[in-house]
């Protein structure tokens, strides 16, 4: 019997919102609006945390950095090294590269300056860039034609480089081979080894990299670093290897704390904590903008059930004095409200998630559908249909009924 009522009520709610298609159509679209609106923001957001850790990603994996000079902070990237005096030493380096590998995997020293490159009567700027054979690896950032400086040439201060895809760009006409030729960096010859490939990074790709001995002989004039490049063998012990590595150089550097200290490390992990952290709050704002267009569908919904209850209140006197109890009319109502929201948060997912994937296919953004975000904006649609159909329901369940068949 219970079910032959449900299935009743479902019948004549359908008849009524056929009988009004534009009008339920409006009244739906609030609730699709809003349904897309969360799913495809929601989507947005996640893509740009997955982009930002990408990024972060391409820095290196398990990633710290020992900076020359006083701390600035948790940035991987310092823009300004070269006008910091250098204060890292072989002994630095030969102690972090000695750790075992349980501990840290690789240890690579870096310093850089900037310099006109040339190529016959062509020129272009870059930033030289001097480190060792471990660099390519822990900051996962490899040739692609040609190949790095090898061990030799690194101990026997060759003048080699690896130039970067925009230097490639600037220099030589596309389909030239760069391998072998002679390039001058500050009018100093040196001899092309290979390609690195490009990273999208106008930084990034126009350095040009070349042995850390031969930096210091050329170019620099001193035997110190301005950084040293550190992969850690576990992401889950690097803020502990951090805390270990500054103890002892501070004892290297005989200074008494980091108060006083003429280095400090940049960790990956706080970089990609807060980078986390704003990308999180910025998805859920956008989310919570999205859920308030929810808000406004339901109170659409209310509002045209009202009028659909003004509507047809000869029609629910009629059906009470024929035998339909409160309860009747107002699992009727309820199930009409319940309905459009139902029906306008599928319809609201379709458009959401084809969104979602249009901004990502043509529109060149990130997005990554979360699962979550489509059972909560729809979750929120049915309830926002109970809520809002609730109150109209309730009065048509509540007319006297010969009060509603007088009514004109």
């Amino acid at each position: 019997m219970k079910t032959f009522k449900f299935t009743e009520s479902v019948k004549m709610s359908l008849r009524s919102i056929a009988s009004n298609k534009i009008r339920s159509f409006l009244t739906a679209l609030g609730v699709m609006i809003g349904v897309a609106a969360v799913i495809a923001l929601v989507a947005l957001g996640n893509g740009s945390q997955k982009s930002v850790e990408a990024s972060l990603q391409s820095l290196g994996y398990n990633l710290l950095i020992v900076y020359s000079g006083q701390p600035k902070g948790p940035s991987l990237v310092r823009k300004n090294t070269t006008n910091i005096a250098p204060s890292l030493t072989d002994e630095d380096l030969n102690f972090l590269s000695n750790l075992p590998k349980n501990m840290v995997l690789h240890a690579a020293p870096e310093s850089s300056v900037s310099a006109q490159i040339k190529f016959g009567n062509t020129n272009t700027g870059g930033t030289v860039v001097g480190t060792n054979l471990e660099y390519p690896s822990i900051r996962n950032f490899h040739p692609v034609y040609g190949a790095f400086f090898t061990e030799e040439e690194l101990n026997s201060r060759k003048p080699v480089a690896v130039i970067g895809a925009q230097v490639y760009k600037d220099l030589f006409n596309e389909g030239f081979d760069p391998v072998g030729q002679k390039i001058r960096i500050n009018g100093i010859a040196f001899t092309v080894k290979g390609i690195m490939e490009e990273k999208g990074s106008s930084m990034t790709d126009a350095q040009i990299f070349i042995p850390i001995t031969t930096f210091q002989k050329y170019i620099s004039g001193s035997d110190k670093y301005a950084l040293i490049n550190i992969q850690a063998a576990n992401m889950d012990t690097m803020r502990d290897l951090q805390k270990f590595i500054e103890g002892e150089l501070l004892h290297l550097h005989r200074l008494p704390g980091m108060d006083s200290a003429d280095f400090y490390i940049a960790n990956q992990l706080d970089l990609l904590n807060t980078m986390e952290g704003v990308t999180s709050t910025f998805t859920l704002l956008l989310a919570s903008i999205a859920a308030i267009s929810l808000l406004v569908g339901g109170i659409g919904i209310m509002n045209i059930m009202l009028v659909a209850v003004t509507e047809r209140t000869r029609e629910i006197g009629i059906r009470m004095a024929l035998g339909a109890k409160s309860k009747d009319i107002l699992s009727q109502f309820l199930t009409e409200a319940i309905i459009l929201s139902v029906g306008g948060g599928l319809i609201g997912i379709i458009i959401g998630v084809l969104t979602s994937y249009g901004a990502s296919r043509f529109g060149g953004m990130a997005s990554v559908i979360s699962v979550q975000s489509v059972f909560v904006a729809f979750g929120f649609a049915v309830v926002t249909g109970l809520f809002f159909g609730g109150y109209p329901a309730y009065q048509a369940s509540k007319l006297d009924p010969i009060e509603a068949l007088r009514y004109e």
